[in-house]
C-alpha cells in the first residue's frame, strides 16, 4: 500500500480542480493529488467502495480538502459521515469554500472541521494555497524539502 501522504480534494468545479492539480504538479507532488466531484464519490473513495478499493491507485488521504457546495451530498454531509466513522474521526478535514458566511464556518467547526479556508480569488493563487497545504499536511512525515 502507498504510504506517501496524499490529499483527497472534493470539488465539483472543474476549473478549481484544474488549478489545484496544476499547483500540485508545479510543486512536484501531482502523484499525491486525488480528486472526486461530488459528496457521494467522496464517501465511496474514503470507504474504498467499487473502483476506489484499489488503494495503490486511490490511497487513503492524509487530509481531505472539502468544498461545501457539492452535488448529491453536501460537504457538510460528507463531514458528518466522516466524523461518524471511527477510523476517520481524527482525519484532518480542511473546508475549502468560497463561502465566508459565519454560519457556514460555525457549522463546519461544530461538525469537526480541522480548518476553514476561503478559496483563492484567482487561479494563480492556488499555487500559494497548495504550497501551504504541502508544508502543513504533506511535509510532516520525513518528506523531501519543498520544490522551488
Amino acid at each position: 500500500m502507498n504510504s506517501r501522504p496524499s490529499v483527497l480534494y472534493v470539488e465539483d468545479e472543474e476549473d478549481d480542480i484544474f488549478f489545484m492539480r496544476n499547483a500540485f504538479k508545479r510543486l512536484g507532488i501531482e502523484d499525491r493529488f486525488h480528486a472526486v466531484m461530488d459528496g457521494d464519490r467522496a464517501i465511496s473513495y474514503l470507504a474504498g467502495h467499487e473502483d476506489y478499493a484499489d488503494r495503490e491507485r486511490h490511497p487513503l488521504p492524509s487530509f481531505v480538502l472539502l468544498d461545501l457546495n457539492l452535488p448529491i451530498l453536501s460537504g457538510f454531509e460528507v463531514l458528518e459521515w466522516l466524523r461518524a466513522q471511527p477510523q476517520f474521526q481524527s482525519l484532518p478535514v480542511i473546508i475549502f469554500s468560497s463561502s465566508g458566511r459565519t454560519e457556514d464556518r460555525q457549522r463546519a467547526e461544530n461538525l469537526g472541521a480541522t480548518e476553514y479556508v476561503l478559496k483563492p480569488a484567482s487561479g494563480a493563487q492556488f499555487l500559494v494555497m497548495a504550497r501551504q497545504l504541502k508544508e502543513s499536511w504533506l511535509g510532516r512525515q520525513g518528506e523531501a524539502p519543498d520544490a522551488p
